[in-house]
C-alpha cells in the first residue's frame, strides 16, 4: 500500500499544521500535526474541506482558466493559520501552514511534492477495488 498523502507532506516542511485530501466530494485523509495542536473542532475542518474549500477552488478555477492559465494554488489567511489549496485531477489537497512560516515556498514545496507523486489515476483506483488482488 502506498504511504499516505499527509505523512509524505509533513515531510516536506516543518511548518505544516494539518493536512486534508478530498477526492471526489469524499475526505480521503484528514491529520493534523502532533506538533502542531488545533485549537478548533475537527467538524469544522470536516465542513472547510467538504463545502468551502471545493466552492472557493471552483471560483477561482472558473477566473483562473479563463485567460490566466488555470490555478497552482489558493492561499487563504485565517487568524490562526494559513490554508493552502492545491488542486488534484480528481478534488483538492489542502494544508494548514503555521504564519511562522514561509506560505509561499511551502505552497511550492507541495505542489512540488503532488506532482512527483504516484499516485494512481481514478481508473487505477477504481480497478483496484473492484480486483484487489489484481488479475491473477
Amino acid at each position: 500500500m502506498a504511504p499516505r498523502l499527509a505523512s509524505r507532506l509533513f515531510a516536506v516542511d516543518p511548518h505544516i499544521r494539518y493536512v486534508a485530501v478530498n477526492r471526489s466530494g469524499a475526505i480521503t485523509e484528514m491529520e493534523q500535526s502532533a506538533v502542531w495542536p488545533t485549537s478548533n473542532a475537527p467538524e469544522t475542518d470536516r465542513m472547510e474541506e467538504l463545502i468551502v474549500n471545493p466552492i472557493i477552488l471552483e471560483a477561482v478555477r472558473r477566473r483562473g482558466n479563463l485567460d490566466l492559465g488555470g490555478v497552482r494554488h489558493v492561499t487563504i489567511r485565517y487568524g490562526a493559520v494559513y490554508q493552502v489549496i492545491v488542486p488534484i485531477e480528481d478534488g483538492h489537497v489542502s494544508v494548514g501552514v503555521d504564519p511562522s512560516g514561509d506560505v509561499e515556498g511551502v505552497a511550492a514545496k507541495v505542489e512540488s511534492a503532488l506532482s512527483t507523486t504516484s499516485e494512481p489515476s481514478a481508473v487505477e483506483r477504481a480497478l483496484s477495488l473492484a480486483l484487489p488482488r489484481g488479475l491473477h
